[in-house]
């Protein structure tokens, strides 16, 4: 089989086609002594001679009669498998776009970009899973497009685009009876605190800073998810230290206020993370421009 390729079956139809190897080297491009050791190949695998010479032609034997609707069906499956590109029309695609990102993200980023959707793929749909330690494993396997938030540990094979710098702020209960304004560090230190431990919002941060400040809060609560947050902080006198949008977020609604930090904190980046097996899928590009539209360093 390693002697037979597209251009040994071009070469078989062609023959048979004009019935002359010198007219098949012509519409070839190839010289007549080519052709005549491409055609010695092809009798040797299939230990028939395939042409004979009758008069001035090339007459096909009963073995190329048999397979020559063969031979020209497997060029046109060979030709069309070598030319395919894969297509993507955003405006008429029904994909359903499958991505990882934080309860942050769902609620900083997600409207944005179901609203940039709605607008250039109507017919698009949208799956989201929190990122969690399967995520890389996920992202590899295919079963999701990208994702969005903090990885700070991937594998070789992965590509990341930084989309912006978070920072934190800290929430408390609008009308805090000890906070007003302003949180000091002595407000920081008294205060009981919620704290949420979720993936991919670089929580761990807090956590080393305070450590090397050798601050220690009193935690109330442990959450899973900032989506509770504006409830279990606006009921009670907890502050909670999560990053700066999601804070901001939740306090549009008034039940709880965003205030700056008392002391320093690292920023870290928001990224967009795929693995190389999705990175020259065209509608994993489109997705992947479209998020960095929406999002690198604008929000």
């Amino acid at each position: 089989m390693e002697n037979i390729d597209l251009n040994a079956l071009r070469l078989l139809n062609e023959i048979y086609e004009t019935g002359s190897l010198s007219r098949t080297a012509d519409r070839m491009g190839l010289t007549q002594p080519a052709i005549s050791i491409a055609l010695g190949r092809l009798r040797r695998h299939f230990d028939d001679a395939l042409f004979v010479r009758v008069g001035n032609t090339m007459q096909a034997t009963p073995q190329t009669e048999g397979m020559i609707e063969g031979v020209r069906a497997a060029i046109a499956a060979l030709e069309s498998t070598l030319t395919y590109r894969q297509a993507f029309e955003p405006a008429r695609t029904e994909r359903r776009f499958r991505l990882a990102m934080t309860d942050i993200g769902q609620i900083v980023l997600l409207p944005q970009l179901l609203d940039a959707l709605a607008l250039s793929a109507p017919a698009a749909q949208v799956e989201v899973v929190n990122i969690s330690e399967q995520t890389p494993q996920l992202l590899i396997a295919g079963e999701l497009d990208v994702a969005l938030g903090f990885i700070p540990e991937l594998s070789a094979g992965f590509f990341m685009q930084t989309l912006f710098e978070e920072r934190f702020a800290c929430l408390v209960k609008t009308g805090h009876r000890r906070i007003k304004d302003a949180l000091t560090i002595r407000h920081f230190k008294e205060a009981s605190h919620v704290i949420v431990t979720t993936s991919g919002t670089g929580h761990f941060i807090v956590d080393r800073t305070l450590e090397e400040m050798k601050i220690t809060r009193k935690i109330a609560a442990r959450v899973p998810s900032h989506l509770s947050l504006a409830i279990l902080v606006g009921h009670t006198d907890y502050v909670c230290t999560l990053p700066k949008r999601a804070a901001t977020a939740l306090a549009a609604g008034g039940a709880v206020s965003a205030l700056p930090v008392p002391f320093k904190l690292p920023t870290y980046a928001v990224k967009l993370h795929w693995h190389k097996r999705q990175n020259h899928d065209p509608g994993n590009r489109w997705l992947r421009s479209l998020l960095s539209s929406l999002f690198q360093r604008k929000i």
